[in-house]
């Protein structure tokens, strides 16, 4: 969509063509160069998806904006290994923690640091979020799925066309995130005999699977397979990441871009703790600059006219749910923290143990089917893997059902100061995990020889946490938040607590993609 002339001067005004300047006589900036300003135009918080599309989007405005990440960039080379995986444990795999925490994973003590996943600890449900520049594309496993029109109508305001989505903002985000189907050749390699499996035991329980869109990097896989790159999508270890590119993650897609535009700076390990409205119009934030362990190595503010928060569905909640009753922004929506879900996510495992699995397990994931009608919950299932279990005869199934009822509160505590996810209990990821055991026992019936196994995990887990400001209840339809001049949401907190039948990256992607051009084109 065009800039107008009216958008272009509304954002760009206080501040964006002074930073032109400065930015060409710096010479652009992958940095922030300057450590002194300690003011722009427009602040981001958070480089994941929708970070980095308000990054690209406010850059090509000609609008002088930093984006502010609390995590490291992590170098990606050819010849480059693992962060680390179930089966070589890193300090530098978790955020914070000095237990291992992953599903399956055994509970050995790390060293807290800068790690590229936080795992929090919430009552009832552990909710995984990335710390790293690329943030979510860095960790996730590249599905790349739209949500069925039917749900999408269902769960999202009725001002927001799925025509128009389907027509130009699913598209649009998708051909940034450079998805596309796994080859054939990669499909029939030994790596993704399990793939094939799963397929077969599908099609046997009459389901025929239809092919997923990914954002790996196929020649990089081809590589892997070929012995000339190191292996991690190909033997299943990549939930912290593929440091040999594997992944197209937005910092080979959207942040180049960005950055590019020269308007654009980033500040790596630069945590904001604290927002609030700045006398006489604008945002004041509290940043921590971090050295590589995460820890705290100076305080300082900064200021902004414009403020997107893009922290994730966690991170975005812990911050403005704080300011509002902290007294920082206390009008902010009384709706500002509810309607977390889950995304229905839960994970199952079958096993045909006299069936050849293809001894070690590729992470990409080839296929899914969609369950319209067959249990309580209308139910996604998408061929996955767990790196523990990658070299034994058993495929692993994540399935996401479309569930409009279960949702969570995020609440400050005012005695430790946090915000806690308040009200989640076992009953309301029941209905779901009891929608994937009905159909892995149906497959299971319809595949002589499969055996369930028992996952050791016992606490309930997301790594697709969504809701808390959601989009026609705490902002408009381009995320500008009630009652609050050049404040914006544009990440997952946006969605109903539901994608609604998909992974969220894409949808996360297309509603920025949206919400930023009305906001260009409005000029605010």
């Amino acid at each position: 969509m065009p800039l107008s002339r009216r958008g272009f001067l509304g954002l760009a005004a206080s501040g964006a063509l002074a930073g032109l300047g400065e930015a060409a006589a710096r010479g652009g900036g992958r940095r922030a160069r300057d450590g002194r300003r300690t003011h722009f135009r427009a602040l981001v918080i958070g480089s994941g998806f929708g970070g980095s599309v308000a990054a690209l989007r406010l850059g090509e405005a000609g609008v002088d904006t930093l984006v502010l990440e609390r995590g490291r960039e992590w170098p990606v080379a050819p010849d480059r290994h693992l962060f680390g995986s179930a089966h070589g444990i890193t300090d530098t795999m978790f955020w914070r923690r000095r237990t291992a925490r992953w599903p399956a994973m055994p509970p050995v003590p790390v060293r807290p640091s800068g790690g590229v996943m936080e795992v929090s600890q919430e009552t009832g449900l552990d909710i995984a979020c990335a710390a790293a520049v690329g943030g979510g594309s860095v960790v996730y496993t590249c599905v790349t799925l739209a949500p069925p029109r039917r749900y999408f109508a269902s769960l999202y305001p009725a001002g927001l066309s799925y025509d128009a989505f389907a027509r130009t903002w699913f598209p649009k985000a998708h051909a940034m995130l450079g998805a596309s189907r796994m080859p054939d050749d990669v499909y029939r390699s030994t790596p993704f005999t399990h793939s094939r499996v799963w397929d077969r035991q599908l099609r046997r329980a009459g389901w025929t699977p239809f092919p997923l869109e990914s954002t790996f990097d196929w020649d990089v896989v081809r590589r892997e397979l070929a012995g000339t790159a190191p292996r991690s999508a190909t033997v299943g270890n990549s939930d912290f990441g593929c440091g040999n590119g594997a992944k197209r993650s937005l910092t080979r897609t959207y942040l180049p871009a960005a950055l590019a535009t020269g308007h654009v700076q980033l500040r790596p390990l630069h945590e904001v703790v604290s927002l609030e409205r700045r006398k006489g119009g604008g945002y004041r934030v509290g940043v921590h600059r971090l050295d590589p362990d995460a820890a705290v190595v100076e305080r300082f503010e900064l200021s902004c006219d414009l403020l997107f928060l893009a922290a994730g569905t966690l991170n975005t909640n812990r911050l403005l749910v704080a300011a509002r009753d902290r007294g920082d922004l206390p009008d902010l929506p009384a709706a500002v923290g509810t309607g977390f879900g889950d995304n229905g996510d839960q994970l199952d495992l079958r096993s045909q143990p006299l069936v050849f699995h293809g001894g070690s397990q590729g992470s990409p994931s080839a296929s899914a089917v969609f369950l319209h009608r067959e249990y309580s919950l209308p139910l996604l299932v998408e061929n996955w893997v767990l790196p523990t279990y990658q070299a034994l005869p058993a495929v692993v199934t994540f399935g996401m059902t479309v569930d409009r009822d279960h949702r969570g509160t995020f609440r400050h505590e005012r005695a430790s100061g946090r915000v806690r996810l308040a009200d989640w209990t076992p009953d309301k990821s029941a209905e779901a995990a009891r929608a994937l055991r009905a159909h892995s026992a149906r497959v299971a019936a319809a595949n002589p020889g499969t055996l369930p196994v028992t996952l050791s995990n016992p606490y309930p887990f997301t790594g697709h946490p969504l809701g808390g400001c959601v989009i026609g209840r705490c902002t408009d339809l381009h995320g500008r938040v009630h009652g609050h001049h050049g404040l914006y949401v544009v990440d997952g907190s946006l969605l109903p607590g539901s994608v609604g039948g998909a992974n969220p990256s894409l949808t996360i992607t297309a509603l920025a993609e949206h919400a930023l051009a009305g906001i260009v084109t409005a000029g605010g």
